[in-house]
């Protein structure tokens, strides 16, 4: 079983400045704060609702965020049907400004106890495509292996097919694979289904899920599980990892430069508050992990660039 992946505290100087982005940020004004909707990707979902339960109760600051998948939270932002979408693919429109948020890492997790997978990116494609289809190809005891993937467009399959360096407008995986629709209803699949195996953040192998998650072959051929001393020294040579565990991502918030009013002001409150040291605590708690310097200097580039 993987360890929940920890969150290092962000550096001084990066929480005194976001501290500072707090508090010039407060919305100014005699009027009750603007609600703030956002949708998109499931895996911080968990960090964004503690965060915003937060600062309801302590700023009276309403923000709500429904976890869907990062190109259903892409949509509703450019149709202007929410103020900010939650994305794990890296290659969003440019139209935005992209704040990274938090970290972590996407296990492949399977249910077969006694079973200590090692796999590579060709037996992955090969799970996908079915021609891999028992455990004992896998030098495990036999049984069917099931196949369980996302069925939307998310983030955490993005990321997974650039591991295995597979287009994502091909057929990717068998057609009699299970298909389910978020992170939390891989994990709820996976435990109910034995032989099961599919992928998933790893914070959602926490708490009442207990899976098994494989070790994956890197860019420098060793095989390697999603522990957290892994997953961070990846990050640090994110988005081309050679050492650490190979199939980590950032997850971004996707903000438009301009045109929010009153709002903008709501969310750099509410992002300065996250990448402070308070709400990088609670993000530690549920499992992400932390930041690069790039990233954290990005985000604070960002948060300055929101306007009006």
């Amino acid at each position: 079983m993987t360890r929940s992946v920890p969150l290092a505290v962000v550096t001084v100087g990066v929480a005194t400045l976001l501290t500072g982005c707090l508090h010039q940020s407060r919305p100014s004004g005699d009027g009750q704060s603007p609600g703030i909707s956002g949708a998109g990707a499931t895996f911080p979902s968990p960090l964004y609702q503690r965060w915003f339960s937060h600062l309801l109760v302590r700023e009276e600051l309403s923000i709500s965020y429904h976890p869907t998948d990062s190109a259903a939270g892409e949509r509703q932002l450019q149709a202007g049907q929410v103020d900010f979408a939650g994305s794990d693919r890296p290659h969003a429109l440019s139209r935005w400004l992209r704040i990274p948020t938090t970290a972590g890492a996407i296990a492949v997790a399977y249910n077969h106890p006694g079973c200590e997978l090692r796999l590579n990116p060709e037996q992955l494609r090969q799970i996908m495509a079915g021609t891999i289809n028992n455990y004992s190809q896998l030098n495990c005891s036999p049984a069917p292996l099931n196949l369980v993937v996302r069925a939307d467009s998310s983030g955490t399959t993005t990321n997974l097919l650039q591991y295995l360096q597979v287009a994502a407008e091909q057929p990717w995986h068998h057609a009699s694979a299970q298909a389910v629709d978020s992170n939390e209803a891989m994990a709820t699949a996976l435990m109910q289904s034995p032989g099961a195996i599919g992928y998933l953040d790893t914070v959602y192998l926490q708490g009442r899920f207990r899976l098994r998650a494989a070790e994956l072959k890197n860019a420098s051929g060793r095989f390697v599980p999603p522990d957290p001393a892994a997953v961070d020294q990846a990050l640090q040579q994110w988005p081309r990892p050679r050492e650490g565990y190979p199939l980590v991502t950032p997850t971004w918030l996707l903000v438009p430069k301009t045109g929010l009013g009153r709002k903008a002001a709501v969310i750099k409150q509410a992002l300065a508050y996250g990448l402070s040291p308070e709400g990088q605590q609670e993000a530690q708690r549920l499992g992400y992990a932390p930041l690069p310097p790039a990233l954290q200097q990005q985000a604070r580039h960002n948060i300055g660039a929101i306007e009006p």
